[in-house]
Order: C-alpha cells, then structure tokens, then sequence
C-alpha cells in the first residue's frame, strides 16, 4: 500500500492492544496503531488526526463498539470500521454487519490476528480507490471520457466505462494489470518518464502526450493522454490518474491539413492568405513560391499587407479593382505591375477569393499570383508586329500597288500598239508585273491572316475542301476526302487555307505522267470523286490529294516526292519557294491562319513519301449533316 495506514486500535483491555498493535506492525509493511482505551477519548482523536482504519471492541463500559459506530457515521466520517471483539454471537454479528460495519472478527488467537491485519489492509485499499473515484466522479461523469487511475505499483486500480468501450476489455479484466498490455514497450516507458518528470517537478503537473491504445480487437487507436499523479501528502506517493481522449478524426484531419498545407507550399503559382480580423488585412500565410517569385522571405512578408509589393508604375485603376472586390466580399482577378524585393519589375496575375465560415462570414483572403512577364513581353511584342505588319500592308497596298498598276496600264498598251503581241519584252515585261501583283496580294493576305479569329462559327471540312479545290488549278489531280468533321473556324480563312495546302502540293507534287491513288496505286484517268462520292472538277491523274481526321484535328496529304530537305527547317517561312513562278507566301499563310484560330500546323512525310501537313489543336464537334 502508498504510505503507512493509520489505525486508531479502541479496546478498554491495554494487554489486546498491545498484542494486536505487535501484529499489525508484523504483517503489515507500513502500519502505524494509536490505540485508546474508551470511545469518547476516540472520538477526540479522529476530530484531532486523519486515520484510514478503526478497529474497535463491542463491550466496553461507557458506549459499546456499534453505539460508536453510530457516532462516527453522524459525524459523517466514512473511515472503514471493523468490530473486533469477544463477545461474539450471531446476533451481535446481524446487528454489526446490518449497521454497515466493514468488518467484524471474534477475538482469538494469533491466526485470528493476522486475519484481522489482512482485513484491515484490505479494507483500507477498498476504501481508497472508492475515495478516489469519488473524489473524481463528477469530472469524470462530465467530460466522457476514457479515465483511469494506476497505483504506485504500476497496476489499474479504476477505470471507467468508457475507459473499458475504448479498449474492448471488460473493467473486470483490467483492474489489477499494467499497462503493458494495452500499450507497447515505448508507450509504457514514455509514460513512466512522464510521471517521472511530474514527480520530480521538473515541468507541468499535467503531462500530455500521445499514446497508441491496443485494443483487444483491431488496429491501434491514437490518443492523448492526460495525466498527473494522484494528490498525496508527503513523500507518499498514491500513484496517477490519466484521461485518455481518443485522437483518430484529429490525426486524420491533421495529416490531411498537412497534406493540403504542402500542396499550397509546393504549388507552382504564389499563395496568399491574409487576415480581414486584424488591422490593415495583413498575410499570415506565403507560399514557396510566393517567396521564390517576389524574393522576399517569409519574415518579411508575414505580418503586412501585400501591397508592399506595389511601386511608382503600379496602375491605380487594377489597385482599386482589388479594393473594390474585398469590400464587396467577392472574387476578381487583375493584373498589376509589381517590383521584386531587388527592385525589378515584373507582371503579376492576381486573382483573390474570399474563404467563409459556416455562417458565411469572411474570415480570410485567399491569393493566387501568377508571373505573367513573360506573356506580357510575348502579348507586347505581337502587339508592335501587327503594327509593323499593318504599316507594311498599307504601304504595300498604297505605295507599290499604284504604281505597280500604272506600270501594267502602260506595259499593256505598248503591248497593243506592237500589233499582234509580236514584243517578246513586252511579253515579258507583263509576265513580270502579273508576278510583282500576285505577290504584293498574298503579301497582303498574310498580313491580314495573323489577326485572330473573334467569332468562329461550325463549319464542315468536307464542304469547304470542295469549294476550295474547285477555286484552285489542280491540273490533273485527284482528291479523296475522308472526313465528316465539323470545326468552329472563320470559313472564309479556312477556305484560304485549305486553297494554299492544295496548291501547294499541285505545284510541288507532281511526279508522273500517270497517277496514283491516295494510296499508291494507279487511279483512272478524270476520276476525282472524293469518298463521299461528291464530284470534284478539274480531277487528274498526276498527284493524289487526301484529306482526313487526326484525334484533335485533320490533316492533308499528297504522294509527291515530299519536302525537299533543304528548306525543310523554314518550310513557313514567307517567301521560301522550291518552284518558278511561286511566291513562297502559301505556307507561311496557312501557318498564320491555323495560328489565328489557335491552332498549330507541322509538315511531315505522308504514308507514301509525299508532303503531308497536320493542323491540330481543334476541338472535336459533331459530324456535319450532308
């Protein structure tokens, strides 16, 4: 037992308790006796003096042992009380034990003895666990949660319900165990350092720390345990209560705020969280990137509004679109110029969005920031391009046409006055002129297909590879088109795509006298129909022209003898031309249109050794009614 039990020993015959004193000191480890020799004087002592344990005869002169008891128990003291007396009868013992004495024991010899010092240590035990679960049975009942109380041995000594549901275990088959086994080695051992530290003063009177409970069916149960040893006077320790509570939803929320808290670290883009509760909103959260981006470090960002991130060419008007948005309580998105931590300038894409409690309360900002410098460098140099391509059309469409046409008008008519075209200069001369027209016109078409397409509308391949190839001179030719696809794109420019493609493998096709099929072999003469069975003009027998689908798009092919490897890497270049009498603008026209519609073209070799050009990048429609 922790510390010595006091006995207060009442008998009216000095010479028993004398030898019942010499007993108890012998069979128990730590015992102390007071012993008097009438009830009243008793009485005085327990109002004197704390004791665990009355011992007390029946017959005695001036109040007998139950007249005693009675006494006690109206001075609601609740010590255990054994009647040890000689007067024994069966009646007494009725009365004694219907009285609610502890105990009661007829006087004899040494066996009878160590039998009343067994009693008594027993029922000095019972009555302390009682007391402290007494002591904490309000707590306890009131807070739920699994308690315990260990004594100074290492062994339970109390547990509760729930304490019991937690570990699967009926109470029954915990009291009088270690821990051990309910806990593994580490655990155990933590615990005893904790108490240690407890005991010692060393730190909190209260421990906290988490502990892995093993029930007697399952996996293990996360928990933290709370505990701090028992109150005691002294230096006798009475061992240590805990409440246990279990922690599976917390750790699981935990390691998922964890896992979110990386993602947010480790997110391509600069996260913000800032504070609306405290005064001027400022962050109290930044990503790695954030810091990585702006080169300010945590420290000096926590803590301050993220304006700091503002300089002298900062635009007013996207500031107070922010401003606007956060006293709206609602998203938005700008872009703002903003100055690195070194002072350079960089654009910055920042979209904020509100984060709202239950009642849908503003308790955060959240920002997203997104260095846009280098697309606004790219959006700032087509920007000076167009305006170099719309300065170049209009020259070439004002400067060069005029007199390019006056130049034709006179050519011509001292072409006519040669009489029957017999000036072979002149001839010529007209040659070159109708040349010097075809190209300042795709110049100019070129210059226009970079603009973007803004209002797209469906439109059947099929449809507009028919109209395209009966605008274009396909000699002897044949077209076999495999699609049904329907694409949102600028008709007209699609057409003007579908017409450069074309030519160019009429131009750059040919190979024969006699024709092949789109798939090598030879095709009749005049047979130009394309899959569908539509009829197509001007059909031949030279090079064989197929259209088809890709996945995310179409694409052209011939069975010409391909792209000649020396102009292979500036194929779209303008100008780049492998055949007289060619500008060289048709490639590079295509590129600008697919370009326009954000699409992306790329030449290749064909399934039989022809060109063949892939535009991708389309969304898949459905097929168009024919």
């Amino acid at each position: 037992m922790p510390g010595a039990i006091d006995v207060l020993h009442v008998d009216d015959d000095p010479s028993v308790l004398d030898l019942t004193e010499a007993y108890f000191e012998r069979e128990l480890d730590a015992v102390a006796v007071t012993s008097v020799t009438d009830p009243e004087t008793a009485l005085d002592r327990l109002d004197e003096a704390a004791f665990d344990c009355v011992v007390s005869d029946y017959d005695m002169p001036a109040m007998d042992g139950l007249e005693f008891f009675e006494a006690l128990r109206e001075r609601n003291r609740k010590i255990p009380f054994v009647l040890y007396t000689g007067k024994g009868s069966e009646e007494i013992a009725s009365q004694a034990l219907n009285a609610g004495v502890t105990g009661y024991f007829q006087k004899g010899g040494p066996e009878q003895l160590r039998r009343l010092a067994n009693r008594v240590d027993q029922a000095v035990e019972e009555h302390r666990t009682k007391e402290v679960a007494e002591r904490y049975s309000t707590v306890i009942e009131a807070l739920g949660y699994p308690v315990y109380v260990v004594d100074e041995t290492g062994a339970f000594r109390f547990v509760n319900e729930p304490f019991a549901e937690l570990t699967g275990y009926d109470r029954e088959e915990i009291i009088g165990r270690t821990p051990g086994f309910i806990k593994d080695d580490a655990a155990v051992a933590e615990a005893e350092e904790r108490l240690g530290t407890i005991l010692s003063h060393d730190g909190p009177d209260v421990q906290h720390f988490a502990v892995d409970i093993v029930p007697k069916d399952g996996e293990p149960i996360p928990c933290r345990d709370h505990m701090a040893a028992l109150p005691y006077e002294g230096e006798s320790f009475d061992g240590s209560v805990g409440i246990l509570r279990d922690v599976s939803d917390e750790r699981e929320r935990r390691e998922e705020l964890e896992t979110k808290t990386r993602a947010l670290d480790e997110a391509p883009v600069g996260i913000t969280i800032t504070d609306p509760a405290q005064e001027d909103n400022p962050m109290v959260y930044v990503n790695d990137r954030f810091v990585e981006m702006t080169g300010y470090d945590r420290e000096e960002s926590i803590g301050v509004n993220c304006r700091f991130l503002q300089g002298p060419d900062t635009e007013e008007e996207s500031v107070q679109a922010l401003r606007d948005a956060i006293d709206a309580e609602e998203s938005t998105s700008v872009e703002l110029l903003n100055y690195r931590k070194d002072g350079t300038e960089f654009w910055n894409r920042v979209s904020i969005a509100p984060i709202c409690d239950a009642d849908g309360t503003v308790t955060h900002w959240v920002g997203f920031q997104e260095d846009i410098t280098a697309f606004k460098q790219r959006e700032a140099a087509l920007e000076r391009q167009n305006d170099r391509l719309d300065s170049f059309a209009s020259i070439v469409s004002h400067d060069l046409r005029n007199p390019l046409n006056v130049a034709q008008g006179r050519v011509q008519l001292a072409h006519d006055a040669a009489g029957d075209g017999d000036d072979e200069n002149l001839s010529a001369a007209l040659d070159a002129l109708e040349r010097m027209e075809s190209i300042v016109e795709r110049t100019l078409t070129l210059a226009r297909e970079g603009e973007t397409v803004g209002d797209p509308e469906p439109v059947a391949l099929a449809d507009v590879v028919a109209d395209s190839w009966s605008t274009v001179d396909t000699a002897d030719a044949a077209l076999s088109v495999e699609t049904d696809r329907e694409v949102l794109a600028d008709p007209d420019r699609l057409r003007n795509l579908f017409e450069n493609l074309i030519r160019n493998s009429v131009e750059h096709g040919s190979t024969s006298s006699e024709g092949r099929s789109p798939s090598g072999n030879r095709a009749p003469p005049g047979d130009s129909r394309t899959e569908s069975g539509d009829a197509v003009d001007h059909a031949g027998s030279d090079v064989a022209i197929r259209v088809g689908d890709l996945p995310d798009g179409f694409f052209v092919e011939d069975d010409g003898p391909g792209i000649d490897p020396e102009v292979a890497d500036s194929l779209f270049d303008p100008g780049e031309s492998g055949t007289a009498g060619n500008t060289g603008f048709g490639l590079a026209i295509v590129q600008e249109i697919a370009a326009a519609h954000g699409w992306t073209v790329e030449a290749t070799t064909g399934a039989d050794g022809g060109a063949r050009f892939e535009v991708r990048g389309i969304d898949k429609r459905t097929p168009a009614a024919h």
